[in-house]
Parts: C-alpha cells; structure tokens; sequence
C-alpha cells in the first residue's frame, strides 16, 4: 500500500497507476503531436514504450513520436495509410470485447488493404504448458537471463505464472492462437499465421530484438485472403 502524505488516504499501487494512466490518456488526446503526413504514417509502431524504432511513427500514450489513447474509439490517424502496423507486448493490457477489438477495427482502418499487421504477446498455451512441464521454471530462467533485476520476492517459481496473468493487474488478456485469429476475425481481418521473432526481424531488422519466443505468441495478420 501506498499512503498519500498529505490526505493520509491509502491506495494500491494498481490503483496509483491507474488513475496516472487515465490522466495520461486524456494528456494523448488533448495534445497528440506533431501534424502527420503520409510520409510519416506509412509504418506504424503502437505501443512503443521507450522502444523507440528509427523510419516509424512510434506511437504510445506519452513521450512518443505521436502520443494517442489506444482506447479512444478513433484512432488520430487517416483511412488506409499504413502499410504495415507493428505492436508487440501491448494487446494483453488490453480488455478483449469492450477495448481490443475496437482497437484491431482501428488498425484495419488505417491499414492499407495489402498491408500488414504484426503482433505479439504472452502466449497462453506455452505459459500453461510451460506450468505442467516444470512449474515455469525454465520460463524463469529466460526471465533472469532478459531481466537479471527482476525478482519474485523469495516467492516459489510457479508465481511467475501470476506475473504473466496479472502483471500487477495491468494484463487484462492471455492469447493463444486460436482466440487471437478469433478476435482479429472480429475486425476484419481474413488472414493471420503464426510467426516467430526472427520472421519480424527479417522483415523489419531495425526493430531491436527481444529474445522472447519461448513465452511469446507472435503472430502476422492481413486483410486479404493470404498473408
């Protein structure tokens, strides 16, 4: 718990994030960014965080190239500009029916019709598998190896389970694909395969790598009828 000095009022830290969350999806709206053109929205990175990627329109809630709420019903951003949309690691955070698939209706807007969307995120049969097989041990150790500060607090490894679930309530959804082809069906669109990282960096090199196929589900979607 957190105690908030001067009204002595205790919140959870979800709590705390939350409300600075919703003050920084109205800070997006009132003050976007810099006026787009076509020559900026023809590659567009979504929920970049501070991965930052060189030749996109790295779009994200705050301190972003184009700062946008991934919630707001319509996008900022024209009708079919985009050849390629790229977010990993966003659409778990993201409630499936009232947020998601507005959002991926969103992204078939302003995606060219032979464009190209990449995703990626948890993956819900592997971190299950990944339970049965050793209680989520190896997927603790890749964590340490990507994250050597990150800790479970003296917690056994199967919490690590909680952390892909929950993330300190900040994931709302885990995929697999069966239930991500759905949810992008919803919005339109026709194909989606499974990927691996290497396919995305083949494609797309400048993006910097994560080293997390082992726990992600990741995944290349069109419009059209093959991808």
């Amino acid at each position: 718990m957190v105690k908030l000095v001067k009204s002595g009022l205790m919140l959870d830290p979800r709590t705390i994030f939350q409300l600075k969350y919703e003050a920084a999806r109205t800070l997006a709206r009132l003050r976007p960014g810099p006026k787009l053109s076509a020559e900026t929205t023809h590659r567009v990175h979504l929920g970049c965080g501070t991965r930052r990627v060189e030749g996109w329109l790295n779009c994200d809630i705050s301190r972003s190239d184009f700062n946008l709420d991934l919630l707001a019903r319509r996008l900022p951003l024209p009708d079919n500009c985009a050849e390629v949309i790229i977010s990993q690691h966003v659409i778990e955070h993201l409630e499936l029916h009232e947020q998601l698939i507005p959002l991926f209706r969103e992204m078939r807007r302003i995606l060219r019709p032979d464009g190209k969307v990449w995703l990626s995120c948890p993956d819900l049969e592997k971190v299950c598998a990944a339970y049965v097989q050793d209680k989520a041990m190896e997927l603790w150790k890749d964590r340490r190896e990507r994250f050597p500060n990150f800790t479970l607090n003296g917690a056994p490894v199967q919490h690590l389970i909680n952390d892909f679930f929950h993330q300190r309530g900040q994931h709302r959804n885990l995929f697999d694909l069966e239930l991500l082809t759905w949810a992008l069906g919803q919005a339109g669109f026709r194909s989606v395969r499974r990927v691996r990282e290497a396919d995305l960096l083949a494609a797309y090199p400048e993006f910097p790598e994560r080293k997390d196929d082992i726990q992600s589900l990741y995944v290349m979607a069109s419009p059209g009828s093959s991808a």
